[in-house]
């Protein structure tokens, strides 16, 4: 197999991607990829769901390899002989046990502008479902911009960027062209995506699937960040907080986005920004599927930026990842630290405040876990 043929002769075995891992810490971990996508043996397959797939491990590699590189074929490796469990397709959009259908059965599901416009919203399951806090910032900032925009909204046009991570690639070709094909229709010029995991389906695996998009793709920071600089948006409330922003890892590591966010909380009347770059930063615990396979030590990755952000004497963490807000509110329930979604914390810069409920988000996203797999186990105090 060449991706195990070139990560064998370029790995010098240096450790260094475990260093950083949160995750692993035995290098024969790689030696037994190595035999189970060449087929000459076996894997557990606790060995290939702990992965964050944070990507962690590449940035700290020398060479650029890291573990990340040989879990993501191994996991389509192991489901094309295992098949998938309800851990995998409970993201599916066709699955009889999709989480979000389920959330929609237990709640209420905000309806948003469908009409065309020249900018489409993309909000992504999370924040149609789970945060909605998310959206309905970023539908409030657009209407006081006076965006011509519509949004895109349902599990009906889930990007399928989640499943492909767990091993499963199929609603990203059941349903990309099809979005592709709404976005077109509605006349978009601009696509805005609140999910990073959105943000590198259109960006990065839809073209190289499906070809040219013949529109924009942008990620809701880096339009927020536009609005601000083409003076469509003004923050002037002064927020006074010393701001952690945390890095998600699909939108800073994998897609290289990372400086937008930090121009925009800067630009806040009264905010201090603790961490100028992205270095150091570290994953929240909730991706590649561990949250729902292994919830505690989930929450114990996502307790770390805590410790990270009270390091540096800040009273707020931002983020603008669903994933990481969902993991990070659950995980600092007892924090005096408070987590705010980017899009949430402008729109109060902009004198638009918008009620959140976080323990019914919780109780509602556990509640259907329980519902759509098997053994689920809620973490304690939820």
């Amino acid at each position: 197999m060449e991706i195990v043929e070139k990560h064998r002769s370029k790995c010098k075995k240096c450790g260094q991607c475990l260093k950083v891992c949160p995750r692993y810490n035995d290098l024969s971990l790689l030696n037994r990829l190595y035999g189970y996508l060449e087929g000459d043996s076996d894997i557990d397959a606790s060995s290939l769901l702990r992965c964050l797939t944070c990507g962690l491990c590449t940035n700290a590699c020398p060479a650029g390899l890291g573990i990340k590189k040989l879990i993501s074929p191994a996991r389509q490796k192991w489901v094309s002989e295992h098949g998938l469990t309800d851990r995998q397709t409970m993201v599916d959009p066709e699955a009889e046990n999709n989480l979000f259908k389920k959330i929609a059965e237990l709640d209420g599901t905000p309806i948003y502008k469908e009409s065309s416009g020249s900018v489409v919203y993309f909000p992504g399951c999370a924040g149609t479902y789970i945060n909605k806090i998310m959206a309905q910032a970023t539908v409030a900032l657009l209407d006081k911009a006076a965006v011509d925009y519509s949004v895109l909204s349902g599990v009906e046009y889930c990007c399928g960027a989640v499943s492909a991570g767990a091993g499963d690639p199929g609603p990203i070709h059941r349903n990309g062209q099809r979005n592709i094909e709404e976005i077109r229709r509605r006349g978009a010029k601009t696509l805005i995506t609140a999910c990073p995991g959105c943000f590198k389906a259109f960006k990065d695996i839809y073209p190289r699937i499906f070809g040219k998009l013949n529109f924009q793709v942008l990620h809701v920071s880096q339009y927020l960040e536009l609005l601000i600089r083409e003076g469509k948006l003004t923050p002037e409330a002064v927020l006074k907080h010393k701001v952690f922003y945390h890095d998600p890892c699909h939108l800073t590591r994998a897609m290289g986005v990372y400086q937008e966010a930090r121009d925009v909380l800067e630009k806040i009347p009264g905010t201090e920004l603790a961490n100028g770059t992205p270095k150091n930063s570290a994953c929240c615990g909730f991706g590649g599927g561990v949250r729902v396979n292994y919830p505690p030590e989930s929450l114990d990755v996502a307790s770390d930026r805590y410790r990270a952000a009270e390091k540096l004497g800040c009273d707020i963490i931002i983020t603008n990842c669903g994933g990481c807000m969902q993991n990070l509110i659950e995980a600092g329930q007892d924090e005096k630290i408070k987590v705010f979604d980017l899009a949430e914390y402008l729109s109060l810069a902009c004198g638009i405040k918008i009620e959140r409920e976080d323990s019914r988000m919780l109780e509602l996203v556990n509640r259907a876990y329980r519902l759509c797999i098997s053994g689920y186990e809620t973490p304690k105090g939820l």
